[in-house]
């Protein structure tokens, strides 16, 4: 079963590992959220999700994150 960003919870690390937009994938890289694992601040039900990687916050919305693949930090 696939994982997506949707389904984390604050305080959680994860990894982006597939997201299927390509002007997405340009900006989240240029900030450095595709070179590790990332922590996802707080989640707004039906919301918004906000990630932090080396002090910068990014909120995605709802139907981005349901998009993005993940992995779960120390999941092998």
């Amino acid at each position: 079963m696939t994982e997506v960003l949707a389904d984390t919870a604050p305080g959680e690390s994860v990894s982006l590992e597939q997201v299927p937009d390509d002007d997405v994938r340009a900006r989240l890289l240029r900030l450095g959220f595709l070179d590790g694992t990332v922590e996802c601040r707080h989640r707004l039900r039906k919301g918004p999700i906000v990630l932090r990687r080396n002090g910068t916050e990014m909120a995605l919305g709802a139907d981005l994150a349901a998009e993005i693949e993940i992995s779960r930090a120390g999941a092998d």
